[in-house]
């Protein structure tokens, strides 16, 4: 039981070193204090709201995927893992497409069509640049 606490312990501080690793130019730091969000203004109030990136893209994607009608034909399912990269500006861009059949694949990079401007993910006050792997499930209803 003591080995076991103090193995833990010793996981505990060694995990921990890398949130605070010193930053310098050039070298990456794991740490990210603000991922990035998409600024939605109401048309109506002019109030702004922050929406996370995670609910933006599952928003984005729910609204706009179409299954390809070959893929519904042929009974083709799957998931494909869109790599993206939201650099220090906010510029969305697809880095790579993992997984999937070419269909699905083309139909991931489709709906990221016409993807704005967000808030970049920010490192202490400073833009940064985060690279992210972001899952679509295609699965056919019985």
């Amino acid at each position: 039981m003591i080995a076991f606490r103090n193995l833990f312990l010793i996981g505990t501080i060694l995990g921990t070193l890398s949130l605070y690793a010193q930053e310098e130019d050039g070298i990456p730091s794991t740490r990210i204090d603000k991922l990035p969000y998409y600024l939605k203004t109401d048309t109506l109030t002019g109030e702004k709201k922050e929406i996370p990136i995670k609910n933006f893209l599952d928003r984005w994607v729910t609204k706009n995927l179409q299954y390809p009608k070959r893929a519904v034909e042929e009974m083709i399912q799957g998931k494909v893992i869109v790599i993206f990269k939201i650099d220090e500006k906010g510029i969305f861009s697809i880095e790579e497409i993992r997984e999937g059949d070419p269909l699905l694949q083309e139909e991931a990079c489709r709906v990221f069509d016409g993807f704005p401007q967000l808030f970049p993910a920010l490192q202490g006050d400073k833009p940064v640049s985060i690279t992210i792997a972001y899952p679509i499930a295609f699965r056919l209803a019985n």
